[in-house]
C-alpha cells in the first residue's frame, strides 16, 4: 500500500467512524466496506460494524463481523469480549465463556470479561467460578460497582468463605442475629443493636460503601421456582391480557403500620419456616398511583395455601407488630384494566377465570428469553449486605413520609439519593397515607 492509499485509509477511516458516532449507519456501513476493499486484514474497521450491526438488532451480521475482527487480528481481545456478550444473550453460554477467556488470555488486566465472566457463571448456577471473577475484578478495581453489586446480590442465596473483605462484612452480618431468640430478636432495643452493629461492620469494610449507587428497595427471600414475573408483564403490556400464570399467584399481603413494624417483619419473614418455602418479600410502596407505604407479601398458588399460612402466622404477628392484611391475587397493575381480576372467592359470581381466547393471543406475543437471567438458590438466612442496604433505603423512605418511628432506632443512616428522587413527585401523597 503506498502514501497516499494510506492516507486515504484514514480519512475515510475517520469519516465512517463521525458517521457511527451520528448514527449514520448506512453511510458508515458503506465507507467501512470501501476501507475493507482497500485493505482487507483491519480488524478495528469488522469491530466497529459488528458495534453498528448489534444497534441495528442484526445479531448474527455482528458476530459475523467480530469473527472477521479477530480473523484479521488474534489478539484484538475487544471483539472477542462483544462476541462473548452476544452468544450469551442467545444462550450459548459455554462458547460465551471460551471467549470471555480468551479476552483475558490476551489481556489479563481488562476489567469487563471478569465481570462478563462472573455475570455468565452465575446464570449457569456456578457460584464458587461467579464469586473468583467478580473478586478479581475487584483486585484489579477496588469499587468497581458491577463487580460490587453482583457479589453482593449472590450473597444473599450462596454462602462461601472466601477471605474477601466484603464476603468477611457479609458473614459478620448474619452472625449478629444468632446471638438472640426470635422473641427477643423483635425487641426495639435489640433491633437496634443488630442495625448499629451491621452499620459498623460495614463502615469497616468500606467507608465508601455509603456512596454505593444502590437502587433495590425489596429485600426477597426466594426459592428456586422463577416466578417470571418481568415476562408477565411484558405480556399485559404488549397485549393487555393477564398471563395465564397469573391466575394461580395469590398473594397473602401485610402492611405494616410503620417502618419499625417493616423491619421487624423482615426479621419474621427470614426466620419463617414454610413447607413449600413460599417466596416472600417485604418492600416501601414507590410505585405511581399505588396505595400503601409499607408491604410484606407471600406468594401462594391458590387462595387455600393463602388462608392457611396467613391463619399458621396471624399469632406471630400479632404478638409482634401493628399492621392490616388482606388476601390478593396477582399485581395490582392488571386490577385498573380488570377490576375484577381482584377478587379471590371463587364463589364469588364476577370471580374472574381465564378466557380461553386469550390463549392464542398470549401464544403469539414474542417474549425475547433473557439468558442473563441468574439462576437462583434458596436465600441465605441471616441479614445480608443486601438486606442491610435496603433497610436503610426504607428508614429514609420513613423520613421523607414524616414516619418518626425511625427515630427508635438510632441509627445514622446514610442518605439515600434513589430513594429522594423517586419521592419527589409521591411525598405529600405519601405523608397524607400515612397520616391517615
Amino acid at each position: 500500500m503506498n502514501e497516499n492509499n494510506q492516507l486515504d485509509v484514514k480519512e475515510l477511516f475517520n469519516l465512517a467512524f463521525q458517521n457511527q458516532k451520528k448514527k449514520n449507519f448506512k453511510v458508515a456501513i458503506s465507507q467501512y466496506k470501501k476501507l475493507i476493499d482497500i485493505n482487507p486484514n483491519l480488524a478495528i474497521v469488522y469491530y466497529n460494524l459488528g458495534l453498528i450491526y448489534e444497534q441495528l438488532e442484526e445479531t448474527e451480521v455482528a458476530k459475523k463481523n467480530y469473527k472477521k475482527s479477530v480473523k484479521a487480528d488474534p489478539v484484538f481481545f475487544h471483539s472477542y469480549n462483544n462476541l462473548g456478550i452476544l452468544l450469551q444473550k442467545q444462550g450459548e453460554k459455554e462458547k460465551a465463556i471460551e471467549n470471555f477467556k480468551k479476552v483475558i488470555e490476551i489481556n489479563s488486566q481488562y476489567i469487563n470479561a471478569y465481570n462478563n465472566l462472573g455475570l455468565v457463571y452465575s446464570s449457569l448456577g456456578h457460584y464458587k467460578d461467579a464469586v473468583n471473577s467478580f473478586i478479581k475484578t475487584l483486585e484489579l478495581e477496588k469499587d468497581n460497582p458491577v463487580a460490587k453489586k453482583s457479589l453482593i446480590y449472590l450473597l444473599t442465596y450462596y454462602s462461601t468463605n472466601n477471605n474477601h473483605p466484603l464476603i468477611i462484612a457479609n458473614n459478620n452480618l448474619k452472625q449478629i442475629q444468632k446471638k438472640f431468640t426470635f422473641k427477643d430478636l423483635l425487641k426495639i432495643n435489640n433491633l437496634s443493636y443488630i442495625l448499629k452493629e451491621s452499620y459498623k461492620i460495614m463502615n469497616n469494610y468500606d467507608h465508601n460503601f455509603k456512596n454505593l449507587e444502590f437502587i433495590e428497595t425489596q429485600s426477597y427471600r426466594r426459592n428456586t421456582l422463577d416466578l417470571n414475573c418481568v415476562r408477565h408483564h411484558e405480556v399485559f403490556n404488549n397485549s393487555n391480557i393477564i398471563p395465564k400464570f397469573c391466575f394461580n399467584c395469590f398473594k397473602i399481603q401485610i402492611e405494616p403500620e410503620n417502618v419499625i413494624d417493616l423491619i421487624k417483619l423482615f426479621f419474621v419473614f427470614d426466620r419463617l419456616e414454610l413447607s413449600k418455602n413460599n417466596q416472600r418479600k417485604c418492600m416501601v410502596e414507590l410505585r405511581d398511583e399505588v396505595s400503601g407505604l409499607y408491604k410484606g407479601i407471600i406468594y401462594c398458588s391458590n387462595v387455600e395455601e393463602a388462608k392457611n399460612i396467613l391463619e399458621d402466622i396471624t399469632p406471630i404477628l400479632n404478638l409482634n407488630l401493628k399492621y392490616k392484611v388482606s388476601i390478593k391475587r396477582g399485581c395490582s397493575e392488571f386490577y385498573k384494566s380488570f377490576s375484577n381480576f381482584n377478587i379471590v372467592d371463587k364463589k364469588d359470581i364476577n370471580f374472574m377465570d381465564y378466557p380461553k381466547k386469550w390463549e392464542k393471543i398470549e401464544q403469539k406475543v414474542k417474549i425475547k428469553k433473557n439468558f442473563n437471567t441468574v439462576k437462583i438458590n434458596n436465600t441465605v438466612s441471616g441479614m445480608s449486605i443486601s438486606d442491610f442496604l435496603v433497610i436503610n433505603q426504607w428508614l429514609n423512605y420513613a423520613k421523607e413520609i414524616g414516619d418518626q418511628s425511625y427515630k427508635q432506632i438510632g441509627l445514622e443512616t446514610f442518605n439515600s439519593q434513589y430513594i429522594s428522587e423517586k419521592m419527589l413527585n409521591q411525598v405529600e401523597f405519601r405523608k397524607k397515607e400515612f397520616m391517615y
